[in-house]
């Protein structure tokens, strides 16, 4: 795949998953649920009473339906992504980039799921085992962590990009420690702090997009962009 067609693919592929976090944040604030509320240990009824609010189990698969096509993209667009930072980057850490990004990946699929399995198992009055909740708030945390580990190691990518590489970058660093703060941080007070990591992570999306097509039509210009 020749630089253009890998840039605009890039570009295509960040502007979707902006889009599609978008839709996530107004389908969690119309239907007022999300799965946040399943990332942390609970007793099985707090999950049957919040499951069976008006709305919430609607929200819960539209917002879960949404994930999951985020997870394609975005594992699409770093896996393209570590193929246009060869030769920026060290190859070793491209690669551990992109394994710590799959790992996220995958996690991110296995919660939506788990937590799909639980909502049906619910509403079905199969039993949820305490253990469950405390098995997927792990899951939750490993999850995130893998990917600030990826997103800090793609970011330096972004350097020769010029300026707009350097604003990229800042926001994609500023993800990682509201992430990690949040991990420590009580689930009922920490709303404000996921909204902020959402808000910079979609953002470093948007501007990723605007990168990769600048790049691609200066490439279709002949010159290269600055």
């Amino acid at each position: 795949m020749d630089h253009q067609l890998l840039d605009r693919s890039l570009a295509i592929l960040a502007m979707l998953a902006a889009i599609v976090v978008g839709l996530m944040v107004f389908g969690i604030v119309f239907t007022a649920s999300s799965q946040d509320f399943f990332q942390s240990a609970r007793l099985p009824e707090a999950y049957a009473a919040y499951a069976a609010r008006p709305r919430a189990e609607l929200g819960l698969r539209i917002n879960l339906g949404l994930d999951n096509f985020f997870v394609v993209i975005y594992g699409a667009f770093f896996a393209l992504l570590a193929a246009r930072f060869r030769g920026l980057l060290d190859g070793r850490i491209v690669g551990v980039a992109l394994a710590a990004m799959m790992l996220t990946a995958l996690l991110d699929a296995y919660e939506n799921h788990h937590i799909l399995t639980m909502v049906h198992s619910l509403g079905n009055g199969l039993p949820v085992a305490v253990s469950e909740g405390q098995g997927q708030m792990v899951a939750s945390q490993i999850k995130f962590h893998a990917s600030y580990l990826s997103v800090l190691l793609f970011s330096f990518g972004f350097l020769s990009f010029g300026r707009l590489g350097r604003i990229t970058l800042a926001a994609l660093w500023a993800y990682v420690p509201f992430g990690v703060l949040i991990s420590v941080t009580p689930p009922e007070l920490a709303k404000p702090l996921v909204l902020l990591r959402t808000i910079f992570f979609s953002g470093a999306f948007v501007l990723t997009a605007i990168l990769f097509f600048r790049e691609a039509r200066a490439r279709g210009d002949g010159a290269p962009a600055e």
